[in-house]
């Protein structure tokens, strides 16, 4: 018993004389922040100063410790929280400053600072318009940034994070900023034409009306020669066929894990469905997408089937980089216009690259069941240049309401560019009105090119020696007047066309027929003899 009694003792005073060495806290009333520093420091005491509001003890100065007291002992363990008044700044009262002077006055008080922008219509353009969550003559703390709200009646900078340039201009538009430029900075790391940041202004500033406001967007340095592949092909079938084919016209392979789909549904800005490629694509080559509810014999065709690809003729779709820069497109972002559905449409066969600004130029439209188009070494593919009389017409009756029917024919009376008596059986009440034209009228006034037009029919129906009527199911086969609508033929070339090839009509020639020659709707026909007349400046188009 006296051994542990003799034990217990000895820790005892070992304590009591370590205790002894530890320093006390020392009384701290009335100094300073820089002479409570000091003091600590002096004494060994390890110390942390915390700030908190006091009605009765100056800013700047000691408050009290927390926890311990003065004169406690600390060990060189303990941390003492040490607590300095800090009431903050006293708010002077701006009213009737302008912005500069409300910095000038703010920076000397080295009150810390946000300038925010609010339309104020009682306030002339950058007059101090209030403090958020303060007044005048309120203290507002030390470590507070102070929100300043100055006043801007016209409009503000929007935020463009995330936003890409189509996407920017409309932003700018909404707003009624006119006054702005975009400039470039090289990172190939992000997306191409992402903003990146206002060149000395930010979100919420003033929209200033005088000077240019620059915006600064990303771009690549591997756009040109890497947009090399393409989207070759695009089929928005029947039913649920869809399919997209990309083609690589360059000498090399091309690694298709670098590349991806993004389709955004509906003018939707977000992506909606991505479809994730893979493998090597040789040079010369297509890769076929297909929809995984299309037909088997499209299905039989793919390199990749997808439940993914899923859009219709309204929705964006675009091939694109790892970083997603977008490479080629079909459509632009936020479109909704309906332009290229119920078809396959085949770019034409001098696209090289691939273009991030939509061209429907680029596109040759034929019918959606065009599926050996799909063959490989389908593409480049050239579109027909002509065409001539499908013998399967000749096998159906003239008139029939179910499929398009042709009947031989001997023409008898031209009455203008556009109306034909024939025989036996289509003359008088019952003469021929062409279709898908409207050649300018000889009679009772002569419009300009009404002659020309009537001469250049006369011409090629005197040359002439075989001639049929093609009938449209779906156009029906009499006009209001009672008139025969048909097409014409002549020696195997249709006249109606040629009326509208030379320019001695515009394309009348509706979408609702479905009448196909070389895989091709005769509208589409129709619609490129116009372009080529315009192009040419023949006739009406001079």
């Amino acid at each position: 018993m006296k051994k542990v009694l003799l034990v217990f003792t000895l820790i005892l005073l070992l304590t009591l004389v370590a205790c002894s060495g530890s320093p006390r806290l020392p009384e701290l009333s009335g100094q300073t922040e820089v002479e409570v520093t000091q003091t600590l420091s002096d004494l060994d005491i390890q110390f942390n100063i915390m700030y908190i509001e006091s009605n009765t003890i100056e800013t700047g100065y000691f408050i009290s410790y927390d926890i311990v007291n003065v004169g406690d002992r600390v060990d060189s363990e303990t941390v003492v929280i040490v607590y300095i008044a800090d009431n903050g700044y006293l708010l002077p009262d701006l009213t009737g400053e302008t912005e500069a002077d409300v910095i000038a006055t703010l920076d000397e008080l080295g009150i810390t600072y946000e300038i925010l922008y609010e339309h104020n219509y009682s306030l002339s353009d950058y007059a101090f318009s209030r403090y958020e969550m303060y007044n005048a003559n309120e203290n507002v703390p030390k470590d507070e940034t102070l929100q300043v709200y100055i006043t801007w009646n016209g409009s503000f900078l929007p935020d463009l994070s995330s936003m890409y340039r189509s996407q920017i201009e409309a932003a700018m538009a909404y707003d009624f900023i006119q006054n702005y430029t975009f400039e470039y900075i090289i990172n190939d790391n992000m997306p191409e034409d992402l903003f990146s940041n206002y060149d000395g202004y930010e979100a919420g500033s003033p929209a200033v009306e005088e000077g240019m406001i620059t915006i600064y967007l990303y771009k690549n340095t591997f756009t040109n020669s890497m947009s090399a592949l393409f989207i070759s092909k695009y089929l928005d079938g029947e039913n649920n066929d869809r399919a997209i084919e990309l083609y690589n016209p360059t000498d090399q392979s091309i690694d298709l894990s670098y590349y991806h789909l993004s389709i955004f549904t509906n003018g939707s800005y977000e992506e909606t469905f991505r479809i994730e490629l893979s493998g090597m694509l040789t040079a010369q080559e297509t890769y076929l997408i297909v929809y995984g509810g299309s037909k088997q014999e499209l299905l039989d065709k793919a390199d990749n089937v997808s439940n993914r690809l899923f859009y219709d003729g309204n929705d964006v779709i675009q091939l694109r980089y790892s970083n997603e820069t977008y490479i080629d497109t079909i459509y632009a972002l936020g479109e909704t216009l309906f332009i290229m559905e119920d078809e396959l449409f085949i770019r034409n066969e001098d696209t090289v690259v691939g273009s991030r600004t939509f061209n429907l130029n680029q596109w040759d439209a034929y019918v959606p069941d065009y599926y050996e188009s799909f063959d490989d070494g389908m593409f480049p593919l050239a579109k027909p240049e002509s065409f001539t009389i499908d013998s399967e017409y000749l096998q159906n009756t003239f008139g029939s309401l179910l499929v398009s029917g042709m009947i031989e024919v001997t023409p008898s009376t031209i009455n203008d560019g556009d109306t034909i008596a024939f025989t036996p059986g289509f003359t008088q009440d019952k003469r021929v009105r062409f279709l898908g034209v409207d050649t300018p009228e000889t009679y009772p006034i002569i419009d300009p090119w009404g002659l020309e037009a009537k001469a250049f029919t006369t011409s090629v129906v005197e040359a002439g020696t075989v001639f049929y009527l093609q009938s449209d199911p779906e156009l029906g086969t009499n006009d209001t007047y009672g008139r025969t609508l048909a097409y014409v033929w002549v020696d195997g070339v249709m006249l109606n066309y040629e009326l509208v090839k030379n320019g001695y009509s515009f394309n009348y020639l509706s979408s609702e027929s479905r009448i196909i020659f070389e895989h091709r709707y005769l509208f589409r026909w129709f619609q490129d003899a116009e372009k080529y007349a315009s192009e040419h400046e023949l006739g009406i188009h001079s």
